[in-house]
Formats: structure tokens, C-alpha cells, sequence
């Protein structure tokens, strides 16, 4: 019994490496250029929230209740305003602040806009409050001697 022929062999070969770097090509091109837009969209983020800016004010604490002031400090709009809650045992409460306007919706604030906060939280025993936004880079936080104890 005789094999196939060496020039036989030799043909089948490189045709079987051709289709399988076209295959790879395909990938990878696909790949490449999922990859692009997602980096372009995650810069396109970042570079937008580069102009954003918070600032919490007026921090008062009273039997349970935290209040204060939230400012869009920045020159984009700032969305899903949320404060954590760290305690002193290392827990935390997390915390999506409203408009004051209406409660139903997630506060939201447009450039130079100031809205304002009260609800209960866990107790006193708390060490920081962190305030972060849609934007990764545009929080504040404000330790437990940043809050006036008052009623």
C-alpha cells in the first residue's frame, strides 16, 4: 500500500496552513476592533468625567438623622449621587441619595446645581462618609469630625 505523493502532501499542507491563518486573521481583526471601541468608549468616559467635580457641605448629625448639602462643583452633569457609610467596626451602609424635589428619582445634578439630603442611618458609630458619583473620579468624603453633631 503506497501513501499519498510528497508534492500531494506538501499542497494539502499549505492549503490547510492558509485556511487556518485566514481563520485567525478573521479573529483577530474582529478582536482588534471590539477592543478599539470599547477603549474608545471607556476614554470618551474618562475624559468627560476628567470636568467633574463634588463637594458635600453642611453635615449635620442628629438622633440617627445625617444631613447635608451636595454640590456639583464640575461643569458636566453628575448622576447617581450615593453615599457609603463606613462604620467603626468596619462595616457599611450604602446609601442612593434622591432629589429633594422628588423622591423617586436617583439624585442628579446639572453643573452648579446644589440639592440636599436627610435620612436615617445606622447610628453614630460611623468614621467616614463617602459620596461617589457615575463618574469613578468624582467623589468626596468627609470624616466623623467633618460632621456637626446638632440638633
Amino acid at each position: 500500500m503506497k501513501g499519498i505523493s510528497p508534492l500531494i502532501a506538501t499542497v494539502l499542507l499549505i492549503a490547510f496552513t492558509v485556511a487556518v491563518a485566514g481563520i485567525v486573521s478573521v479573529w483577530i481583526t474582529n478582536f482588534a476592533s471590539t477592543s478599539t471601541k470599547h477603549v474608545t468608549q471607556q476614554s470618551d468616559i474618562e475624559l468627560t468625567c476628567s470636568y467633574g467635580a463634588v463637594a458635600v457641605s453642611n453635615l449635620k448629625y442628629c438622633n440617627s438623622y445625617l444631613s447635608g448639602i451636595v454640590d456639583n462643583t464640575g461643569n458636566i452633569d453628575i448622576g447617581n449621587v450615593t453615599l457609603q457609610i463606613i462604620f467603626d467596626n468596619s462595616t457599611s451602609q450604602r446609601f442612593f441619595l434622591n432629589k429633594s424635589s422628588d423622591s423617586t428619582k436617583y439624585m442628579s445634578l446639572k453643573p452648579r446645581e446644589i440639592d440636599s439630603f436627610n435620612f436615617t442611618i445606622g447610628g453614630s458609630n460611623y468614621n467616614l462618609l463617602h459620596f461617589y458619583t457615575n463618574c469613578s473620579n468624582v467623589y468626596d468624603q468627609a470624616n466623623k469630625g467633618d460632621v456637626t453633631a446638632s440638633c
